[in-house]
């Protein structure tokens, strides 16, 4: 029997429309010494699509915490939230004083579908795995004063059933351009859900599923000439899962002029024709989670099938189309030491790699990480999952020591010796060279907001064998 939670407000009526707000909270949080924005910040396709499916005659708004201030109208019948685990406390803040003026909360999300029970002691009900097509039965039950405390969605989305998302209820001046003469931000699309990959550390396959889904490629192009931009964030987790789906795919996006960036992973070797493919279909940067380069390290969280000897030619790969690589590295390994860092660091400049996410493993809830070590967990304090500090105790390692290591790896890959050994070379594709300048840019200059407190003098000269 589904448990029925009593909200006490006015009755709504089946047929009296709803006044809807949709939030996303801020990724970070003032008031813990997070003073720094991520500075890649691109439209959540999540609430716009959730706008796209809301029927008329309900009324609905989107509210961005990460480029606005939040108001939320005293007569607002609903608010949905949608949070990761980094900024889900923050929602739940936002949640409480929802509820604390009458207002009815629901929320949704990759931390909130895994943490049920946490997340009902701050909202009247919450959607396990995906909603899209659970929302119109909500907003139904929203009407007649019947909301359930669990709406279970799970991995039943059919994604050809999307409709074009809701851009317009958005504030897309606000949003990040990688050229600012572009006339709209980088904007998301969806062709896939799902990974077969199990890595200990990730979401997806737990959240999306193992089983891959698609759709078909003919709606994107429905996507994309009503945008009206010029360059995508195709938000698929990997795009050449089935290869014959990323031929396809890219023949598609060929029949139309816009540039893209996506997530490929190291298999993407075994058929370099794709690269070809996708370099004609406009893709742009490639994002490469190698996580580290070494295998004793990979096989700990369950990666083995990358392999870090083909890294260069892989990278030489994507170079070779006009295609800048972005490449995830982890940290917090248990025989990690700076050492190893080096290593690292001047792997991915002798590779020439366009740049590089550094961030320490953390066990979010949901995945194999988190089931395996949740009694060494430091704390839950969720803002704090950020992937910039530890919180999880290992016997015989330094939390930090990691940070600290962390840190290094910033400094010294988008040190300006590195920015011209990787991106200068005479070798360098020009647009490539271009866009990696901004970006390397962008980064120095946020490394000084994440890590406001130097290394110490002596950092360097410590001994290289000196493990964590």
């Amino acid at each position: 029997m589904s448990l029925v939670v009593q909200i006490k407000r006015r009755k709504m009526g089946r047929h009296r429309p709803l006044n809807i707000v949709l939030v996303l909270p801020r990724y970070y949080n003032p008031e813990k010494g997070q003073h720094h924005k991520p500075f890649m910040i691109f439209p959540n396709i999540v609430l716009p699509t959730l706008a796209s499916i809301t029927p008329e005659p309900h009324k609905v708004s989107i509210m961005d915490e990460n480029v606005e201030d939040l108001y939320i109208p005293d007569d607002t019948d609903l608010v949905a939230i949608t949070a990761y685990t980094r900024n889900v406390q923050r929602g739940y803040q936002i949640a409480d004083a929802c509820r604390a003026k009458g207002i009815p909360v629901i929320m949704g999300g990759i931390h909130v579908s895994f943490m049920v029970e946490e997340a009902l002691q701050h909202c009247d009900s919450v959607i396990s795995g995906e909603g899209e097509s659970l929302w119109p039965q909500i907003l139904e039950d929203v009407q007649n004063d019947d909301i359930k405390a669990v709406y279970k969605g799970g991995q039943s989305q059919d994604l050809n059933d999307l409709p074009v998302p809701r851009w317009d209820l958005l504030k897309l001046d606000k949003y990040f351009k990688p050229v600012p003469t572009l006339k709209m931000p980088i904007m998301s699309i969806q062709t896939s859900r799902g990974c077969p990959h199990k890595c200990d550390f990730c979401t997806v396959p737990v959240f999306a599923g193992s089983k891959m889904r698609y759709r078909d490629p003919e709606h994107l192009l429905r996507e994309i000439d009503a945008y009206g931009a010029e360059f995508f964030s195709i938000a698929d987790d990997n795009l050449i899962v089935n290869p014959d789906a990323a031929a396809d795919l890219f023949k598609t996006l060929a029949r139309r002029n816009v540039g893209w960036f996506g997530f490929f992973d190291t298999q993407t070797l075994k058929r370099p024709e794709l690269v070809e493919l996708a370099a004609k279909a406009g893709c742009r940067r490639a994002f490469l989670g190698i996580e580290s380069i070494h295998p004793n390290e990979l096989a700990t969280v369950n990666k083995k099938f990358n392999r870090p000897e083909k890294y260069e030619d892989l990278i030489k790969l994507f170079h070779k189309n006009g295609i800048a690589v972005d490449v995830g590295i982890l940290f917090g390994f248990e025989d990690e030491s700076l050492e190893s860092t080096i290593e690292t660091i001047e792997e991915l400049k002798r590779c020439k790699v366009e740049t590089a996410i550094f961030s320490v493993m953390t066990p979010f809830p949901g995945t194999a990480l988190y089931n395996r070590t949740e009694d060494k967990l430091i704390h839950k304090d969720w803002d704090r999952y950020t992937g910039e500090e530890v919180v999880w105790a290992r016997e015989g390692t330094d939390p930090e020591m990691t940070r600290k290591l962390l840190q290094y790896a910033f400094e010294k890959f988008y040190s300006v010796p590195s920015i011209l050994q990787r991106i200068a070379s005479p070798r360098s594709h020009a647009q490539r060279k271009l866009l990696a300048m901004v970006s390397n840019l962008r980064f120095r200059n946020i490394i000084k907001y994440r890590f406001p407190e130097p290394l110490p003098p002596n950092f360097h000269s410590q001994r290289a064998t000196a493990s964590v």
